[in-house]
């Protein structure tokens, strides 16, 4: 897979992840930016430790934003690193969505990703997820 430079705020940085992203109906939007989840990952550190960024392009209940971090156990390119996916919302909500996911769910996420480097080898041994939910309005996580 080729890596290019991405332009940041901060500096240009080398992409570490995969990233897809699929065509939507115009009833949908994605509720998240690239460039502002790139921002985010740099300024926390934590760039490196995501291995692929997917946005779907259907709705997820409503689901907005989820992380699955992969165990270290495994010997394969995605072993310890997180798999994030931005799920599509109605185009409507999209603007509020945003707002919420940038001022209450990527310092979460960060804060997470970090914990996925920085806990112990059984916490990182077992499959992890983060997921974020909103109804327009406001924003929900869960972790399991």
């Amino acid at each position: 897979m080729k890596k290019r430079a991405i332009e940041a705020p901060e500096a240009d940085i080398e992409e570490p992840y995969s990233f897809s992203k699929d065509k939507i109906p115009k009833t949908l939007s994605y509720p998240l930016k690239r460039s502002l989840l790139d921002s985010a990952l740099n300024s926390a550190g934590i760039y490196t430790s995501v291995w692929s960024v997917h946005y779907v392009g259907r709705r997820n209940s409503n689901v907005v934003l989820d992380a699955m971090f992969s165990p270290e156990q495994y010997s394969d390119y995605a072993s310890g690193k997180t798999r994030i996916a931005v799920w599509a919302a109605p185009r409507e909500q999209r603007k509020k969505i945003e707002q919420l996911i940038v001022t209450e769910g990527l310092p979460i996420l960060c804060a997470w990703l970090c914990k996925t480097q920085t806990e112990a080898n059984v916490w990182r041994g077992f499959g992890h997820t983060l997921t974020f939910t909103s109804d327009g309005l406001t924003l929900e996580h869960r972790e399991s």
